[in-house]
């Protein structure tokens, strides 16, 4: 398997990870106070929209010949390192 197709693949299990989260945290939200609601449902949406990016670099970096990907590596990552702390924000809101 390729750097390519691992990193593809992690970044795949990671988004279905996290969409499966925030079906858990959407649950809490709706179990919420009047005033927790309003930060949950803000929490959510990012988690909703970092699940969704992290899809989409996912296939980004699946459909990507080897020479493209040697190109964009770094910055795939980076961008990966970005979601996972925005990841960690949202859930923190939880705590």
């Amino acid at each position: 398997m390729t750097l390519k197709q691992t990193f593809a693949d992690q970044l795949k299990a990671q988004s279905e990870i996290w969409q499966a989260q925030t079906k858990d945290y959407q649950e809490r939200l709706e179990q919420a106070g009047e005033q927790a609601r309003a930060e949950y449902k803000k929490a959510v949406e990012k988690m909703q929209t970092t699940a969704e990016e992290a899809r989409k670099l996912a296939e980004q970096a699946g459909s990507a010949n080897e020479g493209a990907w040697k190109d964009m590596v770094t910055a795939s990552q980076k961008a990966f390192a970005e979601l996972q702390r925005g990841w960690a924000d949202a859930v923190s809101r939880f705590q």
